[in-house]
């Protein structure tokens, strides 16, 4: 389903090959044609079967091999896109772990350096391998994008507002306590490129169906936990950037 990517736009999606990921990669290939979408995953296996079940494509998709837990598969990933296309246009940081995950894990800090190794240490190095290729796309006139997926859950105003939904899940400390740190990447990042016209945002694809969480039966629809990322990564020079937000609306930091 690759094919010339030549004058298009050069997207990477981490964690591409399912879940929240899966989805963002086949509404962006769905809706648009001038994009040529990279399926990040850790095994091009993996890869190719998910696009295997794509239909109704518009843009180009192939796979392309990324662990964000190796600097060395982060490296390597970054030269081939290089390689093959010069540049990069947007970043979806959307690789993560959850709570269940790291259940089995024999002691917290087991725990906790499973999630920040992912969640945030993973994305901290993906985001800054890229950024001479986002700059590679700045010299060519395009408006570079970088979205990261985050979670409500590591909102320090939810964390402290008793009204909150999840106000009782506060017990997620692990989890939530990377979801803040990416949050926080995310808005340093958004201030470093913010008057070069980058758009930098973060977004909550929301509490969805998928394995992330174990296809939880009160999780919400999955195909919506993409719109709002995909809104964020098809921004024009006017967009937002610096925000963090979720399908309805602005989230509190």
């Amino acid at each position: 389903m690759a094919g010339n990517s030549a004058n298009k736009q050069i997207v990477l999606i981490t964690g591409g090959n399912q879940g929240i990921g899966f989805e963002i990669v086949k509404k962006l290939v769905a809706e648009q044609p001038t994009y040529h979408v990279l399926l990040g995953c850790r095994a091009l296996s993996k890869g190719e079967e998910a696009i295997s079940k794509l239909e109704k494509l518009a843009g180009l998709v192939s796979p392309i091999e990324v662990d964000v837990t190796s600097n060395d598969s982060i490296a390597a990933c970054v030269a081939q896109i290089d390689r093959q296309h010069g540049k990069l246009d947007v970043l979806i940081n959307n690789a993560g772990i959850g709570r269940h995950a790291v259940e089995d894990l024999p002691s917290l800090r087991a725990k906790m350096a499973a999630l920040f190794d992912v969640n945030v240490f993973g994305v901290m190095e993906m985001t800054d391998a890229a950024i001479p290729l986002l700059k590679k796309a700045a010299d060519q006139g395009s408006v570079p994008r970088i979205v990261f997926i985050t979670s409500e859950m590591g909102s320090l105003g939810n964390t402290l507002n008793s009204s909150w939904k999840y106000y009782k899940s506060n017990t997620s400390v692990p989890y939530k306590s990377s979801k803040a740190a990416a949050n926080m990447i995310g808005a340093c990042y958004s201030t470093l490129f913010q008057n070069e016209g980058w758009k930098i945002n973060c977004c909550c694809p929301g509490f969805r169906k998928t394995a992330f969480n174990h296809h939880m039966s009160n999780a919400m629809d999955v195909e919506e936990g993409a719109v709002r990322a995909v809104e964020l990564a098809t921004l024009d020079k006017d967009g937002p950037t610096g925000t963090f937000s979720n399908i309805d609306g602005t989230e509190p930091w």
